[in-house]
């Protein structure tokens, strides 16, 4: 097949859309496909036998229309001589990947792996909703009663719509009335590779958290337990990996908490050094209240570092509760902490549910287990 993969980011960036299209473009081409990738970047992003079209971030006056002008040209250049598009989000690579698609007579993809307009609203303090309760009866104005119409017009029109749990499908059906044999359902995968531990002496024991620094994740309920947790153990650290709109909150909670010398932000690292981190720390927390499919869980297990998250549905797909992991209510930050303390102080049972969610990667999130799936339904939707 020839396809054209449109991403809103791509490495050096970071971030699921990221990591995802450089992983599957390389092994697409492995498996002898020809891919071709157009990406918002002012970098200039390499991947081995793929081809990166680059659209500029910065446009200055005008600059989101101009960029999206820019991108829909981009687009309908990059397509010619392509069997179909596959873009990595409904709103700003997939409306422009299905007007292209609709104009050379070209199927289109789309993966959905987030509500962006819950996103937004959130994002800009304009609910305070959880995503379930918002797609009942949405806030944040026109601009988000926008996004939610486009996404429901490229969810209608796509030939195909991918997501990477029955969470985000039931949701589509539910909320966007997507018929449900138009989707398909394809796990997250990961790479196991053997990563050295990082050398960084950050104390023990050692927490870490990792995503984009958003409202949902509640990274600010982690930071408010660190006082309790540093006085049963001296030494320890809480790693914040990543950066994102609540950075500048974030640190200044650290601060009105009094445990800046215990809270680090590492800002973005690369894929190589977060792994790297995972498996030096003794626990990954993810401590979010939404999540569709969460990757940086599978990337912790895949790395035996015990986890513990909120049992979300999405999660849950993942984590079967005191075998694999260890779930907790979402906002329970009591539970949290004693979970958390039982966790450390348990090495047996640490050790148990390491090699448990060890297993669970290598039956159904590495690429040998989903790269089939994916290249069965793109197939079959070129042809």
């Amino acid at each position: 097949m020839k396809i054209l993969l449109a991403t809103p980011i791509f490495p050096p960036e970071i971030g699921g859309p990221a990591t995802y299209s450089y992983e599957v473009s390389r092994r697409l081409v492995e498996k002898g496909h020809d891919v071709r990738i157009v990406t918002f970047t002012d970098a200039k992003p390499k991947v081995e036998n793929v081809e990166v079209i680059p659209v500029r971030l910065n446009y200055g006056f005008l600059g989101t229309l101009r960029r999206q002008l820019r991108l829909f040209f981009t687009l309908l250049r990059a397509a010619r001589g392509m069997d179909l598009l596959y873009a990595q989000g409904a709103v700003v690579v997939g409306f422009c990947s299905l007007i292209v698609g609709k104009l050379l007579k070209k199927p289109v993809v789309v993966k959905f792996v987030g509500d962006v307009a819950w996103e937004q609203a959130v994002n800009t303090g304009k609910t305070n909703k959880l995503l379930e309760e918002f797609l009942i009866q949405p806030d944040g104005g026109l601009y988000i009663k926008l996004i939610m119409r486009i996404q429901r017009f490229v969810f209608h029109q796509a030939a195909r719509v991918i997501t990477p749990s029955y969470y985000l499908k039931n949701l589509l059906v539910e909320f966007y009335q997507v018929p449900s044999s138009k989707i398909e359902v394809v796990y997250n995968a990961v790479e196991l590779v053997e990563v050295k531990a990082a050398k960084e002496k950050y104390g023990q024991p050692m927490a870490i958290t990792i995503g984009r620094l958003v409202a949902w994740k509640g990274i600010d309920e982690l930071i408010t337990l660190v006082p309790a947790l540093t006085e049963k153990y001296h030494n320890f650290k809480l790693l914040v990996v990543g950066d994102g709109p609540e950075r500048d909150r974030l640190k200044q909670h650290r601060l009105e908490t009094g445990v800046e010398p215990y809270v680090i932000f590492t800002g973005i690292v690369n894929h190589e050094q977060t792994l790297a981190l995972l498996k030096r720390a003794d626990v990954f927390i993810l401590n979010s209240k939404y999540e569709g499919l969460p990757h940086t869980v599978i990337e912790a297990m895949a790395c035996r570092c015990p986890v513990i998250a909120t049992g979300l549905e999405g999660t849950r797909e993942v984590i079967e509760d005191g075998r694999n992991g260890i779930t907790i209510e979402p906002g329970n930050t009591q539970q949290l902490q004693e979970k958390l303390v039982f966790l450390l102080e348990n090495e047996p049972l640490r050790q148990k549910m390491i090699a448990e969610a060890y297993e669970t990667v290598v039956k159904k999130f590495t690429w040998g287990s989903t790269l089939g799936e994916l290249e069965q339904i793109l197939s079959l939707t070129a042809r």
